[in-house]
């Protein structure tokens, strides 16, 4: 399809420890009229045609549970106009196509207020003509009237998977800012290549987030300094955008009062990457200061 949603538009850097969401239906058990729950999906019903399920309900080799969701390529001959490829797609989204146009979009999501770490979750492919799948998840926030993306993952490969496979994709985070919209997005074909990709097969089981080992206390941040975590929570990310080069102290506290690292860094307009790999669990706090100005302090918790 010419114009059709291929990659997600939608990173990771800071970590905020909340109350985990999960995902609807996120082994594809429930299903309603050859459609998962919670889930849109490219199937569709052409009057005088009949219906096109491209994406279907498999049972034969499910990675857990009864059942997982299948994605196919078919062929639509439309007396008259031609034979267009219907691609398997999936998504939490909503979903508009047109098969006859070869259009296709893709907006919102589910209500979402936390940032995981990544998505994971199995699949199996079988690419015909080589073909190639896109598999990808983002976090957006209305704001100022439009949508901003906060941070998107996304893979691709036309790799044939003839079992189970195991994927993660990690979040990179654009913007410090919590969401209220996440979307994943499952592609099994590429619509954009001109071949005939009929018979290309995916399928898709037991999804699930992994949130992050630190919690940053509070999501706003100043103009001049943010304070990120690392996914793997052995470093913390300072990104700096002063006028001119400032010479910061660094103080990491634990509760009782102790300073347990200190760092003297100048920066600019620059990332510093400190080190906090063998501090143990915990809370402390972060405390940056220029000569007598404070630049920033908040709480910090490591939970590995």
């Amino acid at each position: 399809m010419k114009k059709y949603f291929y990659a997600l538009g939608f990173i990771f850097i800071f970590t905020i420890q909340l109350k985990a969401q999960e995902i609807p239906n996120h082994s594809f058990e429930n299903w309603t009229n050859n459609k998962p729950d919670n889930w849109a999906t490219s199937n569709q019903t052409i009057p005088l045609l009949g219906t096109f399920n491209a994406v279907s309900k498999e049972n034969a080799d499910p990675q857990q549970g009864s059942a997982s969701v299948k994605l196919s390529v078919l062929s639509i001959n439309i007396p008259f106009s031609g034979t267009y490829r219907l691609p398997g797609l999936l998504t939490l989204g909503k979903l508009n196509i047109d098969v006859a146009a070869q259009t296709a979009s893709v907006t919102g999501g589910i209500p979402f207020t936390v940032t995981p770490e990544k998505l994971t979750g199995y699949y199996k492919y079988y690419p015909a003509n080589n073909d190639q799948c896109a598999l990808g998840w983002g976090l957006t926030r209305w704001a100022n009237g439009t949508r901003d993306t906060i941070g998107y993952g996304l893979i691709d490969t036309n790799v044939v998977l003839n079992t189970w496979t195991y994927f993660e994709i990690p979040l990179r985070y654009h913007k410090p800012l919590t969401p209220d919209t996440m979307n994943i997005l499952f592609l099994n074909s590429n619509p954009l290549d001109g071949r005939d990709h009929t018979g290309t097969n995916m399928w898709i089981d037991n999804l699930s987030f992994v949130y992050g080992n630190v919690g940053i206390e509070g999501v706003s941040f100043s103009e001049q300094m943010c304070i990120y975590a690392q996914p793997n929570a052995s470093q913390l990310i300072l990104s700096s955008a002063f006028t001119k080069p400032e010479n910061l102290d660094i103080s990491l506290i634990n509760m009782g009062g102790t300073e347990t690292r200190r760092w003297k860094r100048t920066m600019a307009q620059s990332t510093e990457y400190l080190d906090i790999s063998n501090l143990k669990p915990g809370t402390y706090v972060i405390r940056i200061t220029s000569g007598s100005r404070l630049i920033d302090t908040r709480k910090i918790s490591i939970l590995r």
